[in-house]
Formats: C-alpha cells, sequence, structure tokens
C-alpha cells in the first residue's frame, strides 16, 4: 500500500525476538530425562539464539514448581513475528484502494501498516532479553568457562548483530525497492541499548514506559519543522557531511518510527522476559494491560487526529500532531503486546491439548517467524524484482499476485526449510559472526554461553 511504501519497515527483524527450532523426538542430552531433554532441544530461537537460562533457586537446591518449564520453548514469539511478516507483505505490496473507501477490506489493509511494524519491535525486545539470560541474566562480574566476563560476551555479541543488520540494511537499500528498509534503524538500536541490557525488569519497563508515551509525539512535532526537513533532504550535489546528516536524522527523528521509539518498545519487551514468560501472571497480566492501553489510547488519539487505525496526518498545531501521535503509537504498542502475549497463552499457558492444537495450526507462521531476517531479505529482493511500470509509468511492486505469492511462498517455503534444515541462513550467519555457533564444533553443544547443550542443532526440525 503506498501508504507504507516509502515510509514504513517491518522490524525485522530482527531483528527480531527469538524462538527456536524443535528438535526431533528426543535429542540424546549429556544428562537429564527424556522429556527433559526434550524440552531443552525444542528451545534455540530466532535471530539472536535467545535461549534463556534455567533459573536455579539461591541455595542451589530444586527449581520452584512453574506452570511452564522456564527452558522450555516460546512458539509464541515465532508466531507473533510471522504474523508481522504477513502484515508487512500485505501493507508493502497490496495495491491502494480508491481515496476515500470506507470498505471492511480497507479497514484489514491498513491494519497492519503501523502495527505490524510495532509488533516486530516487541518481539524484537523479546529476542534481546531471551538472548542476555532471560529471567536470569548473568550478574555483575560473573566469567564464563574462558574466563571472559559473560556480560561482556553477551553484549559483544549483541554489538557484531547490530553492525550485520546496519550492513544488510545497507545493502537492501542498495537495491533501489520502493519500501523502506528499517534493518539499519534496528541495529542502531541495538547499538543504544547495550548500556540497558542488564538493567533490572522494572526499570526496563518504566524507562521504556516514559520514553514511549514521551517520544512518538515529540519526534512528530520535530519531524515537520523546516530545519530538520532540510537536514533530511540534501540538495543535489551535497558532500558527503550533508548525506551523513540526512541519514542521522531519519534515523532519529524523521524516518518511518525514528530510533527511540524501536528503543522504547524493545525495552518493554527486555523487561517482560526479565519477569518470566513462563509464568501466567506475567503473560495474562501483560495481555490485559497491553489491551486496556490499545482502547484505552487509540480511543483518546481519535480525539487528535487519528481515525482508529489511521495515525494523524501533520496540521497546523504541532501539540495536536504531537499529542494524537503519542496516543497512536501507545495504542499500538498496547495492541502488539496483547497480541503477542495472547498467543504465547495459547502455545504455551493454555491446557495441553489446546496448546498442541494451536501449535499444531500456526506452525508454518511459526516457521516464517523464526527465520524474519532471511525471510525479511527474500521479501525485499521479490519486491525488486515485481516492481514494473504502473498504468501512469510511475514504477510500482503494488500488486495482488504478489502479495498472496509472498505469502504462500514463504509459509511454504520457511516450513519446509525449518522442517528439513532448520535455522535460517541470515541467522545462521549472525550466529557464526557473533561467535554463537561455532563452526567444526559439535553442533549440538555450539552455543556455550547457555549453559550446556540445547539441541538447537541436532537435525532437522519436525514443525509441531
Amino acid at each position: 500500500m503506498t501508504a507504507d511504501r516509502h515510509h514504513s519497515p517491518p522490524m525485522v527483524p530482527t531483528y527480531c525476538a527469538r524462538v527456536s527450532r524443535q528438535g526431533r523426538g528426543r535429542v540424546r542430552d549429556r544428562g537429564g530425562s527424556p522429556s527433559r531433554r526434550y524440552r531443552r532441544a525444542r528451545h534455540d530461537a530466532l535471530m539472536p539464539e535467545d535461549a534463556p537460562e534455567s533459573p536455579r533457586p539461591a541455595d542451589g537446591t530444586a527449581k520452584p514448581q512453574r506452570a511452564v518449564p522456564a527452558d522450555a520453548r516460546i512458539v509464541g514469539i515465532d508466531v507473533a513475528r510471522g504474523l508481522a511478516l504477513l502484515g508487512m507483505f500485505i501493507a508493502h505490496a497490496a495495491p491502494a484502494l480508491p481515496a476515500g473507501s470506507n470498505s471492511l477490506l480497507e479497514f484489514f489493509l491498513l491494519l497492519p501498516d503501523e502495527r505490524a511494524r510495532l509488533l516486530f519491535a516487541v518481539t524484537a525486545g523479546l529476542g534481546l532479553g531471551l538472548l542476555t539470560g532471560g529471567i536470569r541474566p548473568p550478574a555483575r562480574g560473573a566469567l564464563d568457562a574462558r574466563g571472559s566476563s559473560r556480560r561482556g560476551v553477551l553484549r559483544r555479541q549483541v554489538s557484531i548483530r547490530a553492525i550485520y543488520l546496519i550492513v544488510l540494511g545497507f545493502l537492501l537499500t542498495a537495491t533501489g525497492v520502493l519500501v523502506y528498509v528499517i534493518l539499519d534503524e534496528y541495529g542502531v538500536a541495538f547499538l543504544i541499548l547495550l548500556p540497558a541490557l542488564f538493567l533490572g525488569a522494572w526499570v526496563q519497563i518504566g524507562l521504556g514506559a516514559v520514553l514511549l508515551v514521551v517520544l512518538p509525539g515529540l519526534l512528530a512535532a520535530l519531524a515537520v519543522q523546516p530545519a530538520v526537513l532540510m537536514a533530511a533532504s540534501p540538495p543535489a550535489g551535497a558532500g558527503f557531511g550533508q548525506h551523513l546528516l540526512a541519514l542521522v536524522t531519519d534515523w532519529f527523528v524523521t524516518g518511518a518510527y525514528p530510533v527511540g521509539i524501536w528503543v522504547a518498545v524493545m525495552l518493554l519487551g527486555m523487561g517482560l522476559v526479565r519477569l518470566g514468560l513462563h509464568r501466567p501472571v506475567v503473560v495474562l497480566g501483560a495481555f490485559g494491560i497491553g489491551a486496556a492501553v490499545m482502547v484505552g489510547s487509540i480511543g483518546s488519539a481519535m480525539g487528535f487526529g487519528a481515525t482508529g487505525i489511521r495515525a494523524p496526518l501533520p496540521s497546523g498545531d504541532p501539540l495536536t500532531l504531537a499529542v494524537g501521535t503519542s496516543f497512536f503509537t501507545v495504542g499500538n504498542v498496547g495492541f502488539a503486546i496483547a497480541l503477542t502475549m495472547g498467543i504465547i497463552a495459547l502455545t504455551s499457558l493454555a491446557a495441553p491439548a489446546v496448546a498442541r492444537v494451536t501449535t499444531w495450526l500456526t506452525s508454518p507462521i511459526a516457521a516464517a517467524g523464526s527465520m524474519p531476517l532471511s525471510v525479511y531479505s527474500a521479501h525485499v529482493l521479490v519486491l525488486v524484482w515485481t516492481t514494473a511500470p504502473g498504468p501512469n509509468g510511475v514504477p510500482t511492486d503494488d500488486s495482488w499476485a504478489t502479495v498472496i505469492g509472498l505469502i504462500v511462498g514463504t509459509l511454504v517455503v520457511s516450513w519446509l526449510w525449518r522442517r528439513f534444515i532448520g535455522r535460517g541462513p541470515l541467522e545462521w550467519l549472525a550466529g557464526v559472526l557473533s561467535g554463537r555457533i561455532r563452526l567444526g564444533a559439535d553442533r549440538a553443544d555450539s552455543d556455550p554461553d547457555q549453559g550446556g547443550s540445547r539441541g538447537e542443532d541436532a537435525g532437522p526440525a519436525p514443525i509441531r
């Protein structure tokens, strides 16, 4: 759709939140019961291999009782990320409806425009939280088997992934695709989050909430100021310095979603992980709060120029634009959190029969969500390939055939890839570059930072 064509990104990935590939049958582990080994094998993760460590009481005795094992695979994060990918396909490639159309179809076409990107950001925050230790992050001064600071190792891995995303974002942008590529913005957000990776859960949530309330409106008001617009649009023949200023301005102020907003949303996701996504009170509480925030904030935004599914447009009053934009963004984040927590509840916390059926039905979506960076990059290349002159001679990639092909092709190929190969290719490369996957090492024990073998690479992974 044209509304998202030049201004909206997907979030990729995730840069992404993580969930892992499932192991086949019983994975031979070095210890624990067969069911325990199986659960551990099913918990590797998306782009950042983010499997949390199993929490243990301070006295080292048996684990406390929980409704869901703390190291069980969080299938719901994959599903939420997969839904964000599908929404992104619609936002990027669906033909725009005639102006003034108020049909039900328009509602469903506009629905993903803002929400898919923020859903990606939520799952990216969850992934960072899992990558950096889950509910039990490494303590200050803790060392790994090599004598290195465990926090330092994790920060280095996140930094490498951030640079990887920035470079990949630049490469995809260089293809000339008509959509707004945001991988580089996600990479910048990862770098900014480095000092906040190991803050307490409530500190992360509180900081994220404050930034989320303040930044969308403030940045929307700044983005329409003449000086900012001039900085974001260097004239022909401008030098390197002006182009660099334009890039930074786009990252932090005028982009589809400025980096500060990604940071705020990711902080909320990390905080939820620290509280424990295996705990029903956390998941259901976040679902209820997210739903309430969504209804209240979007309802309030309608009094400041929003329409419920459309963001406020620039008007003569910067204050009206700022307040409306903040309400609208907060409401959409509430929607993304409620949706993600609802899916986690259905796939992990529901009665076993319900969880099995839900997981089976959503397995193709989860497969796509387990390799969002690969899927996102592939979709950009498809859009480049399908771009053609429109009726008025202007290049366009809007096509229902493209939308359907992207959705069906992604679900089928992702399911087969995950079933017979496993980790997505770009996710695998990210793991190798960051050191979380060691070439030549025992595949089932290639992630030393997660407390031993998780069976994540033990073999082809059937989708439950």
